[in-house]
């Protein structure tokens, strides 16, 4: 027994290890305090603050990939002040409260664009999505010296921040009670504002009601609030010095307010982490398997058994209720849209689009597959009508302006004479032997032709990580994607044509949000899986493990026969029977979550009975790790 439980604990050291390789820099925890505990007056005195969960943002180096940055707005060669300030997050009840620590040497602002010291967040409001892309929708929270839109534009000595956006005025001062109750906030300055002097810091602690945006922090499971912000530095406004005006804006995910950015920050809370809980890990998006010994054949054709092996997920039309099944911020951010291809004309959707993608790694390579069903087949090179799938790909050694990872656009679709076509980047990487893709017609499927009913295309696509930035042997293994599906019907009467593109986090290039995802190297072998006519009862094990708060149990039967999937505890006790039930041959998936379980090591046992091969049960053994 004391030999168990030392291999038990260099497994799980291992297993630690493994986790803090993949930690999250998107998410924060908002810990959650008892009513009364914050009083808002902008002085961080309360025992709580000195608990809370922080980040730092500092100009010139990445606050948290994937998308975190920093830019000068006008002279930067003029920065001698720039921002290095401290975030933090809590909250009571159903209010987040967020506090902002920002030593700066110069603080105020005037009417001209980027002459102020500012913090500009977007919080998505859940209850309220957009009702054109059912993305939760981008609500500015614009808290400012700027004095644009106001009557008297003169900057006032000694003045504090004014609210702007979504719950303030951009034309005046005043707030409603129920502006106020949404969203208040208050500063303390050291020094004074909009004067000539040297000043120290500026210290601002911001009450957010979520309950008006859809979230509830309150639930016994929690909440995830997306948000992103930035913050503004602008540097010896009134010294009378231009030459020495400055201003730098430096970002946590996204710099914008009123739009979606390059991503969302996560700020998770639940009632039982408090202020001396020990912080849960929180596990990637999505784990993508290896697949050791994979071989696929680039034909388009998702033929292979690694392909039923892979990570998988489906991608539909206005499916509010799939959509709710994705993972973290996948759930807020991913959703769909129609262009007008004549203005002001949305025709009905006849043929919504529907598809499977799948993915999974062997060595350097990422392999990814869509399996697409569609009535109506059409090539063209008008964006907007296309049939096709694009693959979002942070490239993980390419910056934009805002020093943000770029995230490159892989599309294949149907071209106007009906062949398969690369778009974006993926003729770049297939220039520099960086990618193979192929593209297949399903059963007798065409393109272009109106009079008959089609079953859709799959595509293939391998992708050398190396290409987009990746060291050989992947690095940390972090991969930041999406996944957008484009579908486009046209028929004799114009008026009826329509387009429509459906996303999985990311639509293009530059927005809404990323996947956090991990390459879970010891994956599963090929020859582990690869008679989907299995001879034999196989157990595959369970994937992710460790896990919180579910995993996948996979196993094969060779025949017709009962299945029972049993769950222990680590001292032998049955805590669940899942099912029990008759099945043919063949292999099957059940996903397992946690619920109410403590972390620790479990046990499975999958019983399989048949008239055939008897009785035979298999064991397998899993990690909660919250």
């Amino acid at each position: 027994m004391k030999k168990f439980n030392i291999l038990f604990i260099i497994i799980l050291m291992f297993q630690i290890a493994a986790m803090a390789q993949m930690k999250r820099q998107d998410v924060v925890w908002a810990r959650t305090i008892p009513a009364g505990t914050i009083t808002l007056d902008g002085i961080l005195n309360e025992p709580a603050w000195a608990q809370a969960e922080s980040l730092k943002i500092v100009y010139g180096q990445s606050a948290g990939l994937p998308t975190s940055g920093w830019r000068a707005e006008f002279q930067p060669d003029a920065i001698t002040d720039p921002t290095h300030a401290t975030v933090k997050f809590l909250v009571q009840g159903n209010q987040l409260f967020i506090a902002f620590d920002i030593p700066d040497s110069s603080i105020g602002g005037n009417v001209d664009w980027a002459r102020w010291d500012a913090i500009l967040m977007s919080v998505k409001d859940n209850l309220n999505r957009d009702p054109l892309t059912k993305v939760a929708a981008a609500k500015e929270y614009f808290y400012s010296w700027w004095t644009n839109g106001l009557t008297n534009t003169t900057p006032i000595v000694g003045s504090k921040p004014r609210f702007l956006g979504f719950f303030g005025n951009f034309t005046d001062t005043t707030r409603t009670p129920e502006q106020i109750n949404a969203w208040d906030a208050v500063t303390v300055i050291k020094g004074t504002s909009n004067d000539n002097l040297r000043d120290t810091s500026w210290v601002t602690e911001m009450k957010i009601d979520l309950s008006v945006l859809g979230y509830d922090v309150t639930k016994a499971e929690g909440d995830l609030v997306a948000l992103h912000f930035s913050i503004w530095d602008c540097d010896y406004l009134f010294e009378g010095n231009p030459g020495r005006i400055s201003t730098t804006r430096t970002h946590f995910q996204a710099p914008w307010g009123n739009a979606h950015g390059s991503n969302v920050a996560r700020i998770i809370a639940r009632p039982d982490i408090g202020l001396t809980s020990a912080i849960p890990n929180v596990e990637p998006d999505v784990s993508v398997p290896e697949i050791a010994g994979a071989n696929i054949t680039m034909d388009g054709k998702l033929f292979e058994p690694e392909w039923n092996t892979a990570y998988s997920f489906n991608i539909a039309w206005d499916d509010s209720v799939l959509r709710s099944t994705y993972p973290g911020a996948g759930r807020l951010m991913s959703g769909h849209w129609q262009p007008e291809l004549i203005p002001g004309l949305r025709p009905p959707i006849l043929d919504p689009s529907f598809g499977t993608v799948k993915m999974f790694f062997k060595d350097n390579f990422l392999y990814l597959g869509a399996d697409v069903k569609d009535q109506l087949i059409q090539g063209t090179e008008i964006y907007d009508q296309i049939d096709g799938a694009a693959f979002i790909i942070g490239h993980r050694n390419s910056f934009d302006a805002e020093n943000t990872m770029e995230f490159k656009l892989l599309r294949i679709n149907y071209n106007n004479l009906g062949n398969p076509a690369a778009y974006d980047y993926l003729p770049v990487l297939q220039d520099s032997l960086g990618a193979e893709w192929s593209m297949s017609l399903k059963g007798s499927s065409t393109v272009n032709v109106n009079s008959d009913i089609d079953s859709g295309y799959t595509i293939e696509l391998k992708v050398d990580l190396t290409k987009l930035g990746y060291p050989a042997g992947l690095g940390d293994r972090l991969l930041f994607m999406g996944v957008m599906l484009a579908d486009g019907d046209s028929f004799d009467d114009s008026t009826n044509n329509y387009g429509s593109r459906t996303w999985w986090f990311r639509e293009h290039g530059g927005a809404p949000s990323a996947a956090w995802m991990y390459l879970s190297a010891g994956g599963l072998s090929v020859d582990d899986n690869s008679n989907y006519s299995p001879s034999s009862f196989k157990l595959f094990g369970n994937y992710p493990n460790p896990f919180n708060p579910s995993t996948k149990i996979k196993y094969a039967i060779p025949s017709e026969g009962n299945v029972t999937l049993t769950i222990y505890n680590s001292l032998g006790e049955e805590i669940s029977k899942i099912f029990e039930q008759n099945k043919i041959a063949g292999v099957y998936e059940h996903n397992f979550t946690s619920n109410n379980l403590s972390s620790g090591i479990y046990f499975y046992k999958v019983k399989f009975e048949s008239n055939y091969s008897g009785t035979k049960e298999l064991t397998g053994k899993m990690i909660l790790m919250k």
